[in-house]
């Protein structure tokens, strides 16, 4: 029974037919894991290339244009995203851009990877009140959330070009660490009350942990504490956003999440919990890596012990390469606050020793576009490819001097 009722609390948000199906086809008693992957793959195309998004609860391909209906019957749209592989942000900074250009003012984005604390900070980002460098810094970019922000760079820079309000979604780390520490059971009723309404009894929602656990020496209790704590995360979430969109300032808005796939596979991690507080409509569009015509071992999307659907749309993606080569000049930057960059250090042989550069030169700008800070210079770059050239100019002595660079990799002894 209790299987059932997950089950059905799953199917709700989706309608009432989905519910009536599920009741119907139960009467065969199946066993849960009646159907492999490779048999819920048959309802799958057997063909599909980069940037197909299927429409999973009928299988069809669909082209963007038809993606973007779907987004006027929802009050929140989830985007998962693979933390690492680029391709998974530049689907969100699509659906980002077309959400925009729908809903304007109307639309907030929630994202996973900042915890609340640093709430101000992404304001003043938005706002133009502080500068890339400040906006780092003040969220502990590298230490919290630890993912190269290049790949989130063009999300964050149209957010702020358009001024759309950035919300951070998760727990305080400090939160984090003491249900980590002790588990939700041995908390005092003090710190209970610092913590959001917590479920962790999804059956799904353990089942599929489960499988992240099942090496570990001591597998119960490290599936107790991995569900206290990813259930902490995704209720923290779920109350974030639920208290937004009920609040003065969002009450008539639309919410596109960003958050790790893991969060929104099979609806049951952030979407059910957001559902169970506010009852609005939702959609879930997860990108996948495919190699070939289907899923990487790593995507968990067709479980044979989850019968569950994986989300509304998937969005094929290539698997992350792995080593993508990085273009840089080959130079070391001064740590100064007035936001100049000025060469310390040039690396032998490399593309900026070939064109020239000395220590104590200022990178001005690079094909004439004005570069304020190290990631903006070192984003531009990745928008060349080896083997071609860009104009430099640099200030030494006082004088402006344009340098050609040809860019090559960089040869590491």
């Amino acid at each position: 029974m209790n299987v059932l009722r997950n089950f059905t609390t799953y199917l709700l948000p989706k309608g009432f037919g989905s519910v009536v199906f599920f009741l119907l086809s139960s009467l065969i008693f199946l066993p849960m894991n009646a159907f492999s992957e490779n048999d819920r793959l048959k309802s799958f195309p057997e063909q599909v290339a980069i940037d197909d998004i299927i429409h999973i609860p009928t299988g069809e391909k669909v082209q963007f244009v038809h993606l973007e209906n779907f987004l006027d019957c929802a009050r929140i749209i989830y985007v998962g995203e693979i933390h690492a592989n680029k391709a998974s942000h530049q689907v969100q900074l699509k659906i980002l851009k077309a959400c925009y250009e729908k809903f304007g003012n109307n639309l907030t984005v929630g994202m996973e990877m900042f915890t609340r604390p640093y709430q101000p900070f992404l304001d003043q980002w938005t706002a133009g009140e502080i500068d890339e460098q400040k906006f780092l810094e003040e969220t502990h970019w590298d230490k919290e959330w630890g993912y190269d922000y290049l790949l989130y760079k063009d999300i964050f820079d149209f957010v702020r070009e358009k001024k759309i309000p950035l919300i951070a979604l998760n727990a305080p780390k400090e939160l984090v660490r003491m249900v980590s520490k002790k588990g939700l059971k041995d908390l005092t009723e003090e710190e209970r009350k610092l913590l959001p309404e917590i479920d962790t009894s999804g059956f799904f929602h353990r089942v599929y942990l489960e499988r992240a656990t099942r090496e570990h020496r001591d597998h119960a209790a490290a599936l107790e504490r991995y569900n206290d704590v990813q259930c902490l995360w995704e209720e923290y979430m779920a109350q974030t956003i639920a208290n937004y969109l009920s609040s003065w300032e969002g009450k008539d808005k639309k919410m596109l999440v960003f958050a790790g796939n893991g969060h929104i596979i099979y609806d049951f991690g952030i979407p059910a919990r957001v559902f169970r507080r506010n009852f609005l409509p939702y959609h879930t569009i997860y990108p996948a890596e495919f190699q070939g015509n289907k899923p990487t071992s790593d995507q968990n999307l067709f479980l044979s012990d989850i019968p569950l659907e994986p989300a509304d749309f998937v969005w094929v993606i290539p698997p992350q390469a792995a080593m993508e080569k990085r273009i840089y000049l080959g130079v070391q930057i001064q740590k100064n606050t007035d936001h100049t960059l000025i060469i310390e250090a040039i690396t032998p042989e490399s593309p900026a020793q070939k064109a020239g550069f000395q220590i104590g030169d200022t990178i001005l700008s690079v094909d004439g576009k004005t570069v304020k800070s190290v990631m903006e210079l070192v984003h531009y770059l990745q928008t060349k490819r080896f083997g071609e050239t860009c104009t430099v100019v640099i200030e030494r002595s006082g004088n402006s001097i344009s340098c050609e660079v040809t860019l090559f990799e960089i040869k590491h002894p």
